[in-house]
């Protein structure tokens, strides 16, 4: 009889041990902590003035802006597609045109092409005989004085040519080549005072854009087009 009190108190003290042993050791959920808290900081907070200075600057644009009969809003050519996609947008239908700005980066001086080729090439040779250099016969048979990067440069060489063979270069002139688009611009006709405030805001997404009020073009209309027999005619 002793003997089962002795096991069964020795059962006991083994649950009870067991029980205590899982309370003081069992694992404890894992607490999710902050990681260095006083290096986190508030980015992209507008001061309070500066926010007011832009607000200001915008709306004297708008206000410049309003009652104006067109807008253009003109872009790096880059930004073209983007720029579309977000007019699109806005729904504007036929208010909405566009158009590319080029400037041209080279300039030939030439003169008109001659008869044939044996004409061109005693032009040649009487032009270099009267000191002009660097001067070519091009398959269309022009005689290619030079190219050069700007309008004023290719206008001063001219001048100095005609000062030493003015009676050879007749027919020589300067035509623009190589033309790259400079801008694209988006011009928006009868904006109201919304439309405008969009677009000022709207600047924000494209660098080195402007806005302007600007000169509508004049689309003829059918009576203005029509012919002075037919307005005869039709009195």
């Amino acid at each position: 009889m002793l003997r089962f009190f002795f096991f069964l108190l020795m059962i006991v003290c083994i649950a009870f041990a067991g029980v205590i042993y899982l309370t003081e050791f069992r694992p404890q959920a894992e607490v999710v902590r902050e990681v260095n808290p006083d290096a986190l900081k508030i980015v992209s907070v507008t001061e309070g003035a500066k926010a007011q200075q832009e607000a200001l600057a915008k709306k004297r644009v708008v206000d410049s802006l309003s009652g104006s009969a067109c807008i253009d809003f003109s872009i790096k050519p880059a930004d073209a597609a983007r720029a579309q996609a977000a007019f699109a947008e806005m729904q504007l239908g036929s208010r909405l045109s566009s158009r590319n700005v080029e400037e041209f980066t080279r300039f030939g001086v030439a003169i008109a092409a001659q008869a044939d080729k044996r004409a061109a090439d005693m032009l040649l040779a009487n032009l270099k005989k009267a000191g002009v250099k660097d001067i070519s016969v091009l398959p269309d048979k022009t005689i290619s004085l030079g190219v050069f990067s700007s309008e004023d440069a290719a206008k001063r060489y001219l001048a100095e040519l005609e000062s030493k063979a003015g009676a050879l270069l007749k027919g020589a002139a300067i035509t623009p080549r190589n033309p790259q688009s400079r801008e694209t611009v988006f011009t928006v006709k009868e904006p109201d005072i919304n439309l405008i405030a969009r677009l000022t805001v709207m600047q924000r997404d494209f660098e080195a854009s402007s806005l302007k009020a600007v000169t509508c073009a004049i689309t003829p209309s059918p009576a203005a087009s029509a012919t002075p027999a037919a307005t005869a005619k039709g009195l």
